[in-house]
């Protein structure tokens, strides 16, 4: 039985490529313009930061966190450069603005995965809101996230206001390092996760994405991704958001120059995953036409 809302998305992400691929007209313009108003009108209407949390739970929630965290800085991180300014996502910010993606799915599974130790060390690169890196403080174990614009972080945005000591903006295609304090320790991650990133990213830039991950991945970590192959982008801005748009055998390509290589034994299916799950109104599935892959890496 056709699923209406998966015919929907679908229908969308056709008709959203099929405007910025087509040549520049008249009548391309107006109508794909027109198009794009309502695509970003909606996307405000149904974005991951419309929360039905009341205000009492999150004051609570904040409350509690600076009672298990301190007021203290507890990371530092030192980026070469601390804005993304030349990426369209920080220029004309929308997913940086509208997404706080989380999926408990993909929590369960990556505890299990690594046999449910006490505690694990996560880092999420691309973290627009912040919320899927609050769901794992949430769980006991210890998150990162860092986001190239500083939209959220300006507007207290997402989960910027609720977990401050583990949010940070940085360009993640310059060279960046992570560090625990007091003692400016370097840490090391057991996964890192890029939802909707790697396609975002310039060519000339991502072999020092992919060094930055590898500097920041702990001896038996995996690094986890989301990818999507269709175009993107806004033709009332003239942004384009999906800058990298190759097949899994290209990055796995571009990861093994690196000494990454595929797992091919995790315990991760479509669903669990925090993008790409193809689920509700509002993401891909691997297993739908023009949908994207996802990556699980380790060290070769």
């Amino acid at each position: 039985m056709l699923n209406p809302s998966r015919f929907i998305y679908n229908s969308y992400r056709k008709q959203k490529a099929y405007f910025l691929k087509r040549p520049s007209g008249l009548l391309t313009n107006i109508v794909g313009k027109t198009y794009f108003r309502w695509v970003n009108f909606f996307a405000q209407l149904i974005s991951e930061r419309k929360t039905l949390l009341n205000q009492e739970y999150v004051d609570l929630w904040r409350q509690l966190y600076f009672l298990r965290f301190g007021a203290k800085p507890l990371f530092k991180l030192e980026a070469a450069v601390p804005i993304a300014l030349d990426s369209d996502d920080h220029k004309w910010p929308r997913g940086t603005m509208t997404d706080n993606s989380v999926n408990l799915r993909f929590n369960t599974k990556l505890y299990q995965f690594f046999q449910n130790e006490s505690e694990l060390k996560v880092l999420d690169l691309g973290c627009s809101g912040g919320g899927f890196v609050r769901s794992v403080l949430a769980d006991g174990h210890t998150a990162i996230g860092i986001e190239g614009s500083d939209y959220s972080q300006y507007y207290r945005s997402g989960e910027w206001g609720n977990i401050p000591h583990h949010l940070f903006t940085g360009d993640i295609t310059a060279e960046f390092q992570l560090y625990e304090l007091p003692n400016t320790i370097s840490v090391k991650f057991d996964c890192i996760t890029l939802w909707e990133v790697l396609e975002h990213i310039p060519e000339a830039k991502i072999h020092v994405l992919i060094q930055n991950i590898k500097n920041h991945l702990a001896p038996n970590g995996i690094c986890v991704a989301s990818v999507d192959v269709v175009p993107d982008g806004d033709l009332l801005t003239g942004a384009v958001y999906h800058q990298t748009l190759r097949p899994k055998s290209w990055w796995l390509a571009q990861f093994y120059d690196h000494a990454l290589v595929e797992v091919s034994n995790h315990n991760f299916c479509t669903q669990d995953y925090v993008r790409g799950h193809g689920q509700g109104w509002k993401d891909w599935s691997p297993d739908e036409p023009e949908g994207g892959f996802h990556l699980v890496l380790k060290r070769a």
